[in-house]
């Protein structure tokens, strides 16, 4: 399959990005259990997020089982960037306003699917999908090559 170099680099772009996101997802995690467990659950949580962050050295050095983990990590982030934190965001304003259970609940389950359904339709109608497969088509060759 042929992909353009702007392709490319627009993928490489949201690939860092989401790297970015997930480094701070991380950080976020640590603080969120440092606040709310102290110090006793931190161990976990650093050891996992340091396989993660040693996953994210390795990928950079060119590994690629790891750039194979790390696009694994990243569609995990994705998911919850652009679909269910929306979601959450709007239950939650929907709750506030109390029109949550005035259908019997229903819109517990209509409301996040209208959210990620629309949030599908604009990530394939505005080719984000596709930037990130030219950029993963084009790290496998490059790969590849050097060996």
């Amino acid at each position: 399959m042929f992909f353009s170099s702007e392709q490319v680099k627009r993928g490489r772009k949201i690939v860092n990005t989401g790297i970015i996101i997930l480094f701070f997802l991380l950080l976020a995690d640590i603080a969120l259990s440092l606040v709310s467990n102290g110090i006793k659950g931190l161990a976990g949580k650093i050891f996992i997020s340091g396989i993660i962050l040693v996953n994210i050295f390795f990928y950079y050095k060119g590994s690629r089982i790891a750039f194979k983990i790390t696009m694994l990590l990243l569609s995990g982030v994705y998911i919850f960037i652009f679909g269910l934190l929306p979601s959450y965001l709007v239950l939650g304003l929907l709750r506030v306003l109390n029109v949550l259970d005035s259908f019997g609940g229903a819109l517990y389950l209509v409301v996040p699917a209208i959210i990620i359904t629309a949030v599908s339709i604009l990530v394939f109608k505005t080719e984000f999908y596709n930037d990130i497969m030219a950029f993963k088509n084009y790290y496998d060759k490059i790969n590849k090559t050097k060996k």
